[in-house]
């Protein structure tokens, strides 16, 4: 009978001991689980903290981008070039950044393309026809945008409006409306196929394309940085005045962006180096609209701040900036926040 006990005891401790076992594992697992949840929500937090602070850096950044281009243009009367010596606002302003911080600065000329909502039909085919499309995917792709862009739902010869959405696999319709972006071609007829690949992202043609093209209000193109294709299928000018433009502009070393870099300030400028153009052309020698890409870099954080202006309309009440008192008419503000090391996945 005492042996029996001893055996009947000794379970008893097994099982307890089993118990406390597995009691202990679970509240390991537990606490092992709100070690990691509290580890990521501080990380959270502090993702969300730096990425404040960059951002009140980026806005900054664009304001200094913008005072100087708004000097420039006091002391000149325009904007043509970053030849002019905007290219570098933080030399120009003598600003100097907190040590560890990386400021980088991006110009978009858009003027250096024509609004594609504004172009008509003979533009838009010599264009394509220029971009070495055949006959017909040119006539389509043509006929396709306009039928997208304006305001009824009568379809042009080789174009689409509702009728032709509804039949084909697009779960899309005609807009009626000017383009707001380049990637909405992706819904016209036409466009998915020859502008972007089989995931939806962006080809080579579309970049092409958005190289001489934009969906800003552009009516004129600035020589200064349009691209050969924009000059010769938009513009009109022939291939020796396309060369003789480029070599004026890239100065004496013969390459852009450089020192000795030329830009034309008048019409009369431009009418002396590739001699009298027709009249009527939609060429000019100043920016219209800008965008500036400002991106701040920081421990491993990088925040950047897009602003795209009118350099020719003054701001008014409704401009996107609010009670901001800027120099320029701002069309569009994005913001994009970068990747961050610790950012909590």
């Amino acid at each position: 009978m005492k042996n029996l006990g001893n055996s009947s005891a000794n379970k008893k401790r097994g099982s307890i001991l089993l118990m406390v076992l597995v009691l202990i594992i679970v509240v390991s697992y537990v606490l092992t689980k709100f070690v990691e949840r509290a580890h990521v929500e501080v990380q959270g937090e502090g993702y969300y903290v730096e990425r404040s602070r960059l951002r009140l850096h980026a806005w900054s950044m664009l304001e200094v981008a913008v005072a100087v281009l708004a000097d420039v243009k006091a002391i000149d009367n325009a904007l043509y070039s970053p030849a002019q010596g905007w290219g570098d606002p933080l030399d120009y302003a003598q600003v100097e950044l907190p040590e560890g911080m990386n400021v980088t600065f991006e110009f978009i000329d858009e003027s250096s393309k024509l609004g594609i909502n504004e172009l008509d039909e003979g533009s838009l085919f010599l264009l394509f026809d220029e971009m070495e499309f055949d006959l017909d995917i040119s006539q389509t792709l043509t006929n396709t945008l306009l039928d997208w862009i304006d305001e009824d739902d009568e379809a042009r010869i080789d174009g689409a409006e509702s009728r032709e959405y509804s039949t084909s696999e697009m779960d899309m319709h005609p807009s009626n409306r000017p383009i707001r972006s380049m990637e909405e071609l992706s819904a016209v007829i036409g466009y998915r196929e020859l502008f972007f690949d089989e995931n939806g992202f962006p080809n080579d043609s579309f970049r092409r394309l958005s190289e001489v093209v934009t969906y800003h209000p552009v009516a004129l193109m600035n020589v200064n940085s349009a691209s050969p294709l924009a000059l010769q299928a938009l513009a009109g000018l022939n291939e020796i005045q396309v060369e003789t433009l480029q070599e004026y502009l890239a100065g004496l070393d013969g390459e852009m962006d450089t020192a000795d870099d030329n830009y034309f300030a008048t019409t009369g400028e431009i009418s002396d180096v590739i001699g009298e153009t027709e009249r009527g052309l939609p060429i000019t020698q100043q920016i219209s609209v800008m965008t500036v890409k400002v991106t701040v870099q920081e421990s491993g954080s990088a925040y950047s701040l897009i602003g795209t202006f009118s350099t020719e309309t003054e701001p008014n009440e409704n401009s996107e900036t609010g009670d901001l008192q800027y120099p320029f008419l701002f069309l569009e503000l994005k913001e994009e926040p970068g990747m961050n090391n610790a950012n909590p996945s």
